[in-house]
């Protein structure tokens, strides 16, 4: 897969249907209706997802029934 990066994955989970608060200037936490929750440092935009934030993503949508792995792969890449 090309290299991603944090406005792609936001604007995927955002699509996805998780909302975004900032509990602090370093954090970013997504939180989805069905329980799903993803924290990651704050990243610039334009920064390459660290391959552990990727793979956290893609398990926690898999786990939670809201993506399989290859819908989000082709979100991410239609993202970009």
């Amino acid at each position: 897969m090309p290299e991603v990066t944090y406005h792609q994955l936001d604007t995927v989970l955002r699509s996805l249907g998780f909302a975004v608060r900032e509990p602090d200037p370093d954090t970013r936490v997504y939180k989805h209706p069905g329980g799903a929750l993803l924290a990651f440092p704050t990243n610039p935009d334009n920064a390459p997802v660290r391959e552990h934030h990727l793979v956290a993503s893609r398990m926690t949508l898999e786990v939670f029934g809201i993506a399989d792995a290859p819908e989000f792969a082709s979100r991410l890449q239609k993202a970009g």
